[in-house]
């Protein structure tokens, strides 16, 4: 017999093992093998690094993309703000123009001061020239006495408070810096309103809004001289149209300080709705005007001013304070009352639920029939669930209604000092 032929080492074919997926330990890689490694890194960093500036890039590209469009909505809106202060003109109702309306749409937010600024500057361009300073001079040598605000309501004919002219003294009325001589036409018996005749006086008469025009909570605009420092201007809004005689009053929360007497209230529209006559003691921005429906009553009503009795207008202010503290403490004692009735009724309640359980309770120890026992039992604890939760609400409404006395009593007691000092 012929030899075997000696068995081949598997262990040194390379194919062997890259055939299993091994790599040789005992064998130094192959000149390639190293290139071939690093040529995978360096591929999936630079596939990896790529992606990342790719993503970088369109993010900032829409970021400044968007920025570059919110800085041209802003700018579309200024000018369109220019527009309609300086192209349609004041008093106008030109709208602006169709394709500007987007951008305001989308800047709502942004615009939403400048909007409020723009309506109080068309609103003093379009009153202010027809708000003057009346002044009252006494003596030889035209000593200030008294000085207020008036509005031009027709030709020569400026409206202010009764309370400004009523003494005996030389009446001037200012219109851009002229001082033009002035005398009382009609003077109201009721109310703190009378009518100037101002010869040659060039002003614009107002334009004039009824009080059935008005609703609580609108915004509202006083122009007058404060402290003498003339065509000032306040807003805020209408608080209150309160019933005073024949004609309401308007409460605003517009400031008004001494020297807005006689001052005009203007809308959005720079219509004239009141002449400002008052301010509330001890009160944060309770103010009053006369509706503007009185000053076409004024023929009418007038009187000889020296025959009236003189208005102070912080008893005015007070007679309104008292008669609507008044009104609220009528109120107040009416939902008292009905608290009382409420409460009597829940304990009443409360009441009849006891006395059913004090029976169900003595019909326990006497039953002997187990099913009647369980079906008591079961009514017995729905009634205790019943009765404590009506105690509770009747604990909280006690609450609140001792609460509501509390607050009348205090208001009361508010009334009682005001009625003293009347």
């Amino acid at each position: 017999m012929g030899t075997l032929p000696p068995e081949k080492d598997q262990r040194g074919d390379d194919e062997w093992f890259n055939r299993h997926g091994f790599r040789r330990w005992d064998k130094p890689p192959g000149p390639g093998r190293g290139t071939r490694k690093l040529f995978r890194f360096f591929s999936l960093s630079t596939i990896f690094t790529l992606l990342i500036v790719i993503m970088t890039v369109m993010f900032f590209r829409v970021v400044f993309r968007d920025r570059r469009a919110l800085d041209q909505a802003r700018h579309e809106a200024e000018n369109n703000v220019r527009l309609v202060t300086n192209g349609a003109g004041v008093g106008t109702n030109q709208d602006p123009a169709p394709g500007l309306l987007p951008p305001l749409v989308a800047m709502a937010g942004t615009t939403a001061v400048s909007e409020s600024i723009n309506t109080s500057e068309i609103v003093f361009k379009k009153a202010s020239p027809s708000v003057v300073t009346v002044k009252i001079f006494s003596g030889a040598d035209k000593r200030l006495l008294v000085q207020g605000s008036g509005v031009v309501v027709g030709p020569g004919t400026v409206v202010t408070n009764r309370h400004v002219v009523e003494s005996d003294s030389e009446i001037r009325v200012i219109y851009q810096g002229q001082a033009y001589p002035a005398s009382v036409m009609y003077a109201d018996r009721d109310y703190d309103l009378c009518a100037l005749g101002v010869p040659g006086l060039p002003a614009p008469q107002v334009d004039m809004a009824s009080v059935q025009t008005i609703r609580v909570g609108q915004r509202v605009y006083a122009i007058g001289a404060p402290r003498g420092l003339e065509l000032s201007i306040s807003d805020g809004l209408v608080s209150s149209v309160r019933p005073y005689g024949a004609f309401p009053l308007i409460q605003t929360n517009a400031p008004i300080s001494k020297g807005s007497s006689g001052g005009g209230l203007f809308d959005t529209d720079g219509r004239l709705v009141g002449i400002t006559t008052s301010s509330a003691i001890d009160g944060q921005n309770i103010n009053f005007a006369l509706v503007a429906d009185l000053i076409s009553q004024l023929p009418a009503r007038t009187a000889d001013i020296k025959t009236l009795k003189p208005i102070v207008p912080v008893q005015r202010a007070d007679e309104i304070n008292h008669k609507a503290l008044l009104d609220v403490l009528q109120e107040r004692k009416q939902a008292i009352a009905v608290s009382e009735a409420e409460l009597k009724v829940m304990g009443e309640e409360i009441n009849r639920y006891t006395i059913t359980l004090n029976e169900m309770k003595q019909s326990l120890d006497g039953t002997r029939n187990i099913k009647a026992y369980n079906d008591t039992i079961s009514r017995y604890n729905q009634l205790i669930s019943l009765r404590s939760e009506l105690a509770n609400r009747y604990h909280q409404k006690r609450q609140a209604y001792l609460a509501q006395v509390e607050q009348h009593n205090q208001m009361a007691e508010q009334f009682r000092d005001q009625s003293r000092l009347q």
